[in-house]
């Protein structure tokens, strides 16, 4: 934005689109790292409203000082031509044309209330000249409070022209593989090195990586942050207009136990069944770390004896210790600060990062937007929201990084640099939500060339070792292949957004016993996970059907390998541009109602099984799902358009 003005002319090409439109507001559609772009935006936009405002509220102000001054300064020469004394009727309150008036009217009311003290006695008609003159003490305190009063009033004038600009400019967003969490990858990236395919080494990657800013938008954030409740006192931005996620566990649970109808294996037992993800999310409050470190060090301290046995035979030292990290550690910066400590590199690159980091989102003076890696995403505040994105592909979740060091080493410390860090092992997601670790190095010598090979970026050809972690499935699915499931599926939580908004009791109505929303419960007898409609299409269909799909038996199916690995089991799903052709597809769908305008407004999010990440930009099934949910609510709300 200092540089090229990103953000302002992203918004005035809005505006310019609309307008030329018609006045009709469009369909904002973010991948990827998109959506972080498009957060931020969002953002520094209701920023940029309240500084407008505040500074038409301030060039209001000014211009009634020097309104004052100069009539007082009128009032003051008649007043000495008069031979003084000073007439009651000359202190009426000055009128101010428009709604300020009514503003600096309640502002003064305000003062006199709250701020007597602050305020010069009024003039007791004796002429006196103590009492026709403010101090210029008094004036100033004055001034002050009043300049506060106005700062305070931009916000909530700047916060309503910011909905109203959204109402009027952006229709509906679309959200393609969005990472709501962040990512692990990034972090890999920044640590390590990824090359990401292209033909280079992962140290040659690692080095154009650290000088890109942009790895920092898409570092994991915490699960915990979304919640009013976190123990350990980090919660996350107070959300004064909904509840918090965890108020709505217990009614969930109790709607189960109230109905008396309800049968084993129905959906009234249990009203988890058909939304695996929240459960996951609220329930269990599965977060990055809560089955496995997301990132470890582990460090292996070997005297020269112990490290001439480990050359040949691979035996590992008896000093070992390891550091595990978690998803708090990383928008802190306190990863990067660990791995420069242990990995001493010259010029000390990951600490360059790591001021980087801290200079774009936790100093408040370069950092106008605010930290966002501090809080999760709320639902934003646009009529219609779609989220899409694929499951089930193969993704990383999780490192061990290794290090190991000889212990009486002769070496200067100050003369010797270590490394760039390692991968050792790489914990994946696979289909369904297994876990399996990778283990890409094992700690042992590599061969001269082993370790050519690996400078210029070739892989190589012995397969890593993999096991299944405990035969784990904590989330029920994998990510696609780039963001993992967590991260991807916290857009379930949005679907809630309409009954956490309905619950929430706003202060101005707590008063009120007659309103059914004054002692803070929803306005509903039904649970959170009864407003959300299930339908799901099956693979190779065309039609939404009502429901979760049924468990699909694999056993069921008979596969064999055709000549050079094909797929026989693949009856013409792969499309021939790259694509997957009619994937199986599931849907959430849930709508709400402002309290405020009335408008209705929807949410809804799409999982298609197998899709890549790269591939829900050009997916024809996934962009047919996407805007025939967007042209249905056209139909909808534009009715003299069809």
């Amino acid at each position: 934005e200092e540089r090229d003005g990103f953000l302002t002319s992203t918004r005035h090409r809005i505006e310019a689109a609309v307008k030329t439109n018609g006045g009709f507001p469009g369909i904002m559609v973010a991948h990827s790292m998109g959506n972080v772009i498009f957060r931020y935006f969002l953002e520094w936009l209701r920023l940029e409203m309240r500084k407008e405002v505040l500074k038409e509220l301030m060039e209001r102000w000014e211009r009634r000082k020097e309104r004052e001054r100069r009539q007082a300064a009128v009032q003051k020469q008649q007043d000495t031509f008069a031979g003084g004394g000073v007439r009651s009727d000359d202190h009426q309150q000055q009128k101010t044309p428009g709604w300020l008036g009514g503003v600096f009217t309640g502002i003064d009311g305000l003062m006199k209330t709250y701020f007597e003290d602050y305020l010069p006695s009024s003039p007791d008609g004796d002429g006196s000249d103590d009492h026709q003159e403010k101090s210029q003490e008094d004036e100033e305190s004055v001034d002050a409070v009043q300049i506060a009063q106005i700062v305070e009033l931009s916000k909530i004038e700047g916060d309503q022209k910011w909905l109203n600009w959204l109402n009027d400019h952006i229709y509906t967003y679309v959200g393609l593989s969005a990472p709501l969490l962040g990512a692990v990858n990034p972090l890999r990236a920044v640590l390590s090195g990824e090359n990401m395919g292209l033909p280079m080494s992962d140290d040659d990657a690692r080095t154009l990586e650290l000088s890109f800013g942009s790895t920092n938008n898409v570092l994991p954030i915490s699960t915990k942050l979304g919640f009013c409740d976190a123990t350990d006192g980090l919660a996350g931005t107070d959300r004064t207009k909904l509840a918090c996620l965890e108020e709505l566990i217990p009614e969930i649970e109790l709607a189960a136990k109230k109905s008396k109808q309800a049968k084993p294996g129905s959906s009234h037992a249990d009203p988890w069944k058909q939304f695996p993800a929240l459960k996951h999310l609220l329930k269990e409050r599965i977060d990055w770390d809560s089955n496995f470190p997301m990132l470890q060090a582990s460090i292996e301290r070997c005297t020269p004896s112990e490290k001439a046995d480990k050359a040949k035979e691979n035996r590992p030292c008896h000093n070992r210790s390891a550091i595990n990290f978690s998803a708090r550690d990383a928008p802190n910066g306190f990863i990067l600060s660990q791995f420069a400590r242990i990995w001493k590199e010259e010029n000390e690159p990951l600490l360059i990062k790591r001021d980087q980091l801290l200079k774009s989102y936790w100093y408040s003076e370069t950092a106008p937007v605010g930290n966002f890696l501090n809080t999760t995403w709320d639902r934003p505040h646009i009529k219609h929201v779609v989220m899409s994105y694929g499951v089930d592909v193969p993704t990383e979740v999780g490192y061990v990084y290794g290090k190991t060091e000889t212990i009486g080493d002769e070496k200067k410390e100050e003369e010797h640099y270590d490394e760039i860090p390692k991968v050792r092992s790489v914990i994946w997601e696979e289909e369904e939500g297994k876990l399996v670790e990778e283990i890409k190095d094992d700690g042992s010598p590599k061969s001269l060339t082993g370790t050519i090979t690996e400078k210029i970026g070739l892989r190589s050809k012995k397969k890593p070792t993999r096991r299944v972690l405990n035969g784990t499935r904590p989330l029920g699915r994998s990510g696609d292949g780039t963001i993992p499931y967590l991260s991807l599926s916290w857009a379930h939580t949005w679907l809630l957004h309409a009954t956490r908004a309905m619950r929430h009791s706003s202060a101005e109505y707590s008063e009120d016993s007659s309103r059914p929303d004054s002692d803070g419960t929803r306005i509903t007898d039904k649970h959170a996970l009864d407003e959300i409609v299930v339908s799901h299409r099956p693979k190779g269909g065309s039609e939404w059907i009502t429901g979760v799909a049924p468990k699909e038996k694999k056993e069921d199916e008979v596969c064999v390998d055709g000549k050079d690995g094909e797929d026989l089991c693949d009856t013409g799903t792969a499309h021939p541009h790259g694509t997957k052709y009619k994937p199986s597809m599931i849907r959430y769908q849930s709508k709400g109602r402002s309290r405020s305008s009335g408008n209705e407004y929807t949410t809804a999010v799409i999982e298609a099984i197998g899709v890549e990440h790269k591939e829900t930009t050009r997916n024809y099934d996934i962009l047919a799902a996407v805007f025939t949910d967007v042209l249905s609510n056209m139909h909808d709300d534009f009715p003299e358009l069809v």
